[in-house]
């Protein structure tokens, strides 16, 4: 019995399928004949209009069924932001009439108790109309969701990217997932050629094993870091910066933030500032009009020697100067790690000696964990002599090498001012200085760093542009290297001359698809003997046919992979098939 015979009862088994078709779709459906007579109606249509029950019966005419929906407020069909619209019963219901005879209709709307609806009408050729209506008040508010969250993070983006001041964000890999336009002015690289590394492929490897080893505390600890940088420009300048590093998200997904704060244009007024605390502090006038060349340091005058004493105490540095100045030396005392190295760079462009160094086992480890005792010998010194006295908790820690041993300064790089003469000056002769015991000489060790391993090398042929794109992405995110080519010769030729770890054969291909090109370079591999390498050839397909795999493997592939692509599926199978994650991100 066909459905477009409305004289004809429907059989009751027709009528439950129906229901049952309705009922695991979550769907009200409705179906017509070309007269516009309903033929059968779920029941749960009624979820959706107030109407009386007959109207959904076998037999019942479309007009009365849309006249009897106005009435129960169906008058906000129409609009999308269900308010009642300003038109008559009639016009309405011959407008809604007009909507069922179209061959397509489909519409997302609001309904008046602030539910949104789709609606699908259908038109078949001999007239008969299937209509569905479905509840997608929960889509649409994702979709709302997804849209502010969107909207908001474009927001973020742009004003990062309009920023002054260099921002990164790091995830728990240390790989870059978010680099704004100014710090990728001072790499002169686009964000590209950042995202998705780590770096170590950015910097020298010493120290790109310094910022990893910093940021990695930051994330493990959640211990904020904090110093003044001296940063390397790509094009030579350097900047003066305050190097923020953060840590951020929640746990199981923490991430790493750094921003870089100029401080160029102020440096210079700040060490005019600590330079006047200098003169204060010390007495150095006629010592200054005694020395010698322009690059002659100016030694003590009238005193045993300089001594800078670091002390979160200030009444026991503050006693301790005391000390040090009635046995006949210049002294002065700091209670911060910052401070520290402002008076220290102050010291040096006054070309003013300071003797010595006297450090506690906090200030000591605070310096040394912000890299910035490398910068000044005798701080070095200092800070070496109280972890070594601290017994081998700490001794084992080896000091930051100084600037002199390491190589050149990379495209970005932390550097250090003109280092002070490398030639110690002699101990101030005095009495021991507070809080320390004798330390044991201590060697300065050269900072070495093991050879990064290769990237992985991915072919991949694919002759859709859409997916093409899709790999790219994809392939920059997880920091492999990798060629797209566009059909399957292309793809054996590529093989022949790159030598890839992988290969990602899309399987419907122009010119040569790709089993016969998974073929092609098997039957390569067998005419070079025992030298053959064995590269893996993963199928990429849509197609969900019964045999494919089997067709792919009997084509010497070695595994399968559906699309669409996902980086979760893409990153596991080069993690199978190349090897772990290590193994690529280790250079990322």
């Amino acid at each position: 019995m066909a459905l477009n015979e409305p004289d004809m009862k429907r059989p009751c088994s027709e009528v439950k399928t129906i229901e049952a078709l309705a009922s695991a779709l979550d769907i009200a459906i409705m179906v017509y004949d070309r007269n516009d007579t309903l033929i059968v109606s779920s029941a749960s249509f009624l979820r959706f209009f107030d109407v009386a029950p007959e109207l959904l019966t076998p037999g019942a005419r479309l007009r009365d069924l849309f006249a009897a929906t106005f009435d129960a407020g169906a008058r906000v069909l129409g609009t999308l932001n269900g308010k009642a619209r300003n038109v008559s019963r009639e016009d309405w219901v011959a407008e809604r009439i007009a909507i069922h005879w179209r061959e397509r209709y489909d519409s997302v709307e609001k309904l008046a108790d602030g539910r949104w609806v789709r609606l699908c009408k259908r038109r078949m050729p001999d007239g008969l109309l299937i209509a569905t209506i479905e509840d997608v008040s929960e889509q649409k508010r994702r979709d709302e969701e997804m849209t502010e969250i969107q909207q908001k993070a474009e927001f973020a983006q742009y004003t990062l990217d309009n920023l002054a001041n260099p921002v990164v964000v790091k995830d728990s890999e240390l790989r870059y997932v978010f680099v704004n336009y100014a710090f990728c002015r001072i790499l002169g690289l686009n964000p590209k050629q950042i995202l998705g590394h780590t770096a170590s492929s950015i910097a020298e490897s010493g120290l790109a094993g310094r910022i990893d080893e910093i940021q990695n505390g930051v994330l493990k600890t959640g211990v904020p870091y904090e110093a003044i940088q001296d940063v390397c420009r790509a094009d030579g300048s350097v900047m003066r910066s305050i190097t923020r590093i953060r840590r951020t998200g929640r746990p199981g997904n923490y991430f790493v933030t750094a921003s870089f704060d100029d401080i160029s244009a102020v440096a210079s007024t700040e060490i005019q500032q600590v330079e006047d605390i200098i003169r204060y502090s010390f007495d150095v006038t006629d010592a200054a009009d005694e020395a010698g060349k322009p690059g002659d340091e100016v030694s003590g005058s009238g005193c045993k020697g300089r001594i800078l004493v670091l002390d979160e105490d200030c009444q026991g540095s503050a006693n301790r100067v005391a000390e040090l100045k009635k046995a006949g030396f210049d002294a002065v005392a700091i209670a911060s790690a910052t401070e520290a190295i402002a008076f220290l760079e102050a010291a040096q462009s006054m070309k003013l000696a300071i003797d010595e160094v006297e450090i506690t086992a906090q200030l000591a480890k605070a310096l040394f964990r912000n890299g910035m005792s490398a910068l000044h010998d005798v701080l070095q010194k200092a800070i070496v002599q109280r972890l070594a006295a601290e017994g081998p908790t700490s001794s084992t820690e080896a000091p930051a090498p100084r600037r002199s041993e390491t190589s050149p300064a990379p495209v970005l790089s932390i550097v250090a001012s003109a280092p002070q003469s490398s030639t110690d000056a002699p101990a101030p002769a005095r009495s021991a200085p507070h809080n320390s015991e004798p330390a044991a000489p201590v060697e300065s060790e050269k900072a070495t760093a093991s050879p990064a391993r290769d990237r992985i090398r991915v072919l991949v042929a694919e002759d859709n542009d859409v997916n093409q794109i899709v790999f790219e992405q994809i392939l920059e995110g997880i920091g492999v290297d990798f060629r797209i080519v566009c059909n399957g010769q292309e793809a054996v030729a590529a093989w022949q001359v790159a030598a890839p770890d992988l290969i990602l054969m899309d399987v419907s291909m122009p010119v040569m698809n790709g089993l016969q090109a998974a073929q092609a370079i098997r039957d390569a591999e067998t005419t070079q003997g025992e030298k053959a390498l064995h590269v893996p050839i993963i199928a990429v397909t849509a197609h969900a046919m019964s045999g494919d795999r089997e067709r792919c493997l009997a084509a010497g592939m070695d595994d399968y992979l559906s699309k669409p692509v996902s980086p979760e599926k893409l990153e596991s199978i080069i993690q199978k098939w190349v090897g772990s994650a290590e193994s690529f991100l280790a250079v990322g």
